[in-house]
């Protein structure tokens, strides 16, 4: 007999794993949305920030802030958001546009569907326990 994989236990391999079937999952149901996947996320904590900075963003997502300003710019071509001066010359704010306001709007019902599915295969329960183990581990990471 075999002894398990090493990546049976591998905290990296394991979340990656699990991620993609996840995304797999709300890319099905938000198939037809305007905004999906990462952009989705990002255009909601955008709202839910009001005019936060690339930097901001870039922390709060765990992203560098390279990749950050490379996302954003994809969805500032789309004509989503508008990066405009910060409060201070050295910073960015970025704010959705109202074509980005409309179409994160048409998006929201489709993310809700993805959403209910999910949690209807987790469980409400098993969910509440991952949410707060993940929160355990963000913390942790923020003291890397």
């Amino acid at each position: 007999m075999n002894p398990a994989p090493p990546t049976a236990a591998c905290v990296s391999y394991n979340l990656r794993k699990a991620s993609r079937i996840v995304s797999k999952l709300y890319s099905k149901e938000m198939r037809s949305a305007p905004v999906r996947g990462p952009q989705f996320s990002l255009m909601m904590m955008i709202t839910r920030l009001e005019r936060p900075t690339v930097s901001e963003l870039a922390e709060r997502t765990g992203a560098d802030r390279t990749t950050m300003t490379r996302n954003l710019g994809l969805i500032e071509k789309l004509g989503f958001i508008r990066i405009a001066q910060g409060k201070d010359i050295r910073s960015k704010a970025v704010e959705l546009t109202p074509k980005g306001k409309a179409a994160l709007k048409r998006s929201v019902p489709h993310w809700r569907r993805a959403q209910a599915t999910t949690l209807d295969l987790l469980g409400e329960d098993r969910w509440n326990r991952m949410l707060a183990d993940l929160s355990v581990l963000s913390t942790l990471a923020a003291e890397l």
